[in-house]
């Protein structure tokens, strides 16, 4: 055994941190993936739509609603991020970092699925907004009307 080489075990908290990394870019890749094949699929689509949506309005909304799952995502991988953090600046088990970081963890774990209901109910919500506000609209021109 080469006694030289024993510091390298110090450095397998870089390991976890790499993979959480990488994780992280896949999740992003699977984002902007999803959003350019919706875009290539709005632009055959292109000729057979009506003038009434936008072009780009399922791409668009397919990029939100992926930016805001990859976020709701993020969010929660931040506690580990903290943790292989202070892993690597070697954090004491008595600093006051620990129970941050396990308030954190106490916070951000649960949300997760609550964040990702917001997002798949959020288009539904928005339909619900609209329609409400074009109803709005309707009552007040046919209030107009009837002065």
């Amino acid at each position: 055994c080469n006694e030289e080489n024993l510091g390298i075990y110090d450095y397998t908290a870089s390991i976890g941190g790499c993979l959480l990394f990488l994780s992280c870019i896949i999740i992003l890749y699977a984002c902007v993936r999803l959003f350019l094949v919706a875009r290539q699929s709005d632009e055959r689509m292109l000729a057979y739509r009506s003038s009434e949506r936008s072009n780009y309005a399922t791409s668009n909304t397919v990029a939100v609603s992926g930016l805001l799952y990859s976020g709701g995502n993020l969010l929660i991988v931040l506690p580990t991020i903290i943790l292989i953090i202070g892993v690597v600046a070697n954090v004491d088990g008595a600093s006051f970092f620990w129970a941050i970081f396990f308030l954190q963890l106490a916070i951000f774990q649960p949300l997760q699925g609550f964040v990702n209901a917001l997002v798949y109910f959020r288009p539904k919500y928005l339909e619900y907004k609209n329609e409400k506000r074009r109803e709005k609209a309707a009552r007040v021109a046919n209030l107009a009307a009837n002065r």
